[in-house]
């Protein structure tokens, strides 16, 4: 028996859905069977849900700042309205029932803002520091290019059974004003929040670099990340 991930889709331009390989093959080295849930289906996401295990938040576009009080900046990127709202409706929906949730990259920012939380629109625009990391790599997407300090006995901590990480990095944008449910459990250098747990649960974590990337080429930390998951799904199944 094998936990079933419902996996947020990348939406087009034309709002057509699709997923780059690497989660799936992520989730299935792991244990688990990826099915995707393309944009649309926000009515229906407590049915939706009602045929999953977890729920894994993928990476896309930037998130409308009206979600979180605030008018575009300059630094702010293209922008898809319906994605944000099924994700939302996912989140709300996973949270209430419970499930595992797993996000990555604009996955942790789309559940920071659920919960109440704001987020820079541009790192580089918003955020000062005088040690600020290249948080938009130029190598290739399964290169780890800065490391994050692990919080000690945190969740992310148990998993990775390591106090530094290295990570890839991809985003533009991050968490500013931290949901009031949320803990940190990880941060760059620089400071920007790199990984957060919702403690009140079983099973959610949210991490702001592309781990199924690095994974796919053989990272063993990665692939604890989608063990701890995917093990998490499993436990979940059972017990429903």
């Amino acid at each position: 028996m094998k936990p079933i991930i419902g996996i947020t889709a990348f939406a087009e331009n034309d709002l057509s859905s699709r997923l780059n390989v690497a989660y799936g093959k992520s989730i299935i080295e792991a244990g688990g069977i990826p099915l995707i849930i393309p944009l649309g289906v926000e009515a229906d996401v407590a049915q939706v849900l009602s045929l999953t295990d977890g729920l894994l938040l993928s990476g896309g576009y930037d998130v409308h700042p009206f979600h979180f009080g605030q008018e575009p900046s300059l630094g702010l990127g293209q922008i898809q309205p319906e994605r944000d709202s099924l994700e939302l409706a996912l989140i709300k929906a996973a949270l209430i029932r419970q499930m595992p949730i797993f996000g990555i990259c604009r996955g942790i920012q789309m559940l920071n803002i659920a919960l109440g939380g704001t987020l820079y629109q541009d790192i580089d625009r918003e955020y000062h520091s005088s040690k600020l990391l290249k948080h938009t790599q130029q190598a290739a997407r399964g290169v780890a290019t800065h490391y994050v300090n692990v919080v000690p006995d945190s969740l992310l901590k148990t998993i990775v059974e390591e106090d530094r990480i290295a990570v890839n990095s991809m985003h533009h944008q991050a968490i500013n004003v931290l949901a009031e449910k949320l803990t940190v459990v990880a941060k760059s250098s620089d400071g920007i929040v790199e990984a957060v747990i919702h403690e009140a649960l079983p099973f959610c974590l949210a991490v702001q670099w592309h781990p199924e990337e690095q994974a796919v080429v053989g990272d063993e930390t990665a692939k604890k990340l989608f063990t701890a998951f995917t093990k998490a799904s499993l436990k979940y199944k059972r017990e429903a």
